[in-house]
């Protein structure tokens, strides 16, 4: 688990969810705009770099439990995810485990630069 990061992940969850309607989120690896996540009310968007449907990734991979729906995807570019609670911590650690076993970054060395945006 990467203690350095999910604080971060956590506290821009808590300013999307605080903040107005449709206040997005980009959490992106620094130095790497291919590697990303974004999230909108209870919308993650995630950079998805696979041709294999991301359900069965995430299952095998097994990353933290999190009660989320698969809405939308395309191979190779990007996964949509509806949570259905966004419970801070555990989506954070969620993100965290995706950025680390789905996108290919390595735990605990990583670094992310956080925007915000309306939509």
């Amino acid at each position: 688990m990467n203690t350095h990061q999910i604080p971060m992940i956590r506290q821009a969850l808590r300013e999307v969810s605080a903040g107005p309607p449709d206040t997005c989120a980009t959490l992106e690896v620094d130095g790497d705009a291919h590697r990303w996540i974004q999230v909108v009310g209870r919308t993650i968007n995630c950079a998805y770099p696979h041709g294999d449907e991301p359900e069965g990734r995430v299952q095998r991979l097994r990353l933290p439990p999190i009660r989320a729906e698969l809405i939308s995807w395309e191979a190779g570019k990007f996964a949509t995810f509806e949570v259905d609670e966004m419970d801070l911590d555990a989506v954070a650690e969620w993100i965290d485990a995706y950025f680390v076993r789905v996108i290919g970054r390595t735990d605990g060395e990583y670094h992310l630069d956080v925007t915000f945006e309306q939509h």
